[in-house]
């Protein structure tokens, strides 16, 4: 008669078993974690985008800004060129009207200068 000692036999396959689910938990621990992260790399990857289209948005209206300021002050810059020229104009006319008539009440005749 044969006697089969089942006790021996199942400790090693039981062992292969458990390290077998050990290893299939850590897998599948891993391709969450993989899913996970692929999940928030892309909500994040998107969340900047949108950060910098805001961006892109808020430097196109400082562009314009920029512009409209830049004609207002070239528009200015040139009122202010002109100014001088015609403040030298106007002090030249009244010179020159003072002049007149200083010569006119000193040719009238009968004054004393």
């Amino acid at each position: 008669m044969v006697m089969i000692n089942s006790g021996k036999e199942s400790l090693p396959y039981r062992r292969k078993v458990i390290i077998g689910c050990i290893m299939l938990s850590c897998s599948m621990i891993c391709i969450l974690m993989t899913i996970i992260f692929l999940y928030v790399s892309n909500t994040a990857n998107k969340r900047v985008e949108e950060i910098r289209a805001d961006y892109r948005a808020i430097a196109a209206r400082r562009d314009e800004r920029v512009d409209v300021l830049t004609e207002k002050v070239t528009t200015l810059q040139h009122k202010l060129d002109v100014i001088p020229d015609s403040t030298a104009d106007k002090t030249l006319n009244k010179v020159k009207e003072v002049v007149i008539e200083g010569r006119q009440t000193a040719a009238k005749p009968g004054q004393k200068p």
